[in-house]
């Protein structure tokens, strides 16, 4: 299936909404997050592999998404120079941290092993998740 204007056209208004929604207030990021779209978008107008095309329009709706779900914006408390907010609004993942307690369960069973076994509690540092600090360092 080929990819249309319309379709191209849909992803680029998608990243720009996104963009306004979680810059909102920022100026200059809003501004810089806008100049990289458009440029990004009008190197690749004249593309014509169908390919490449339904890529990039792939490629923008998951970054439309991440802004819109993943990226909160912190904004200093008034008349707190150490304080800051973070701007959530209903879009938003707000994630259990089950992947952090279920490394943390997987290191004190390891742990728990090492030591039954006479072997001293192998060490990992760090947060203990796996894509964060559970591997060795």
């Amino acid at each position: 299936m080929s990819v249309s204007r319309q379709q191209v056209l849909g992803a680029y208004r998608n990243l720009l909404k996104a963009q306004k929604q979680t810059f909102k207030g920022d100026w200059a990021t809003l501004a810089a997050a806008r100049e990289k779209t458009y440029t990004e978008f009008n190197l690749k107008r004249n593309e014509t592999d169908e390919a490449k095309i339904k890529e990039q329009v792939e490629l923008a709706t998951q970054v439309a998404s991440l802004l819109r779900h993943n990226l909160a914006q912190a904004v200093q408390v008034e008349g707190k120079s150490d304080i800051y907010s973070l701007k959530l609004n209903e879009n938003h993942e707000l994630g259990d941290n089950e992947t952090l307690r279920q490394a943390s369960k997987l290191r004190r069973l390891k742990n728990q092993q090492a030591q039954a076994n006479g072997q001293p509690a192998p060490s990992s540092g760090g947060c203990g998740s796996p894509s964060c600090c559970g591997g060795s360092h």
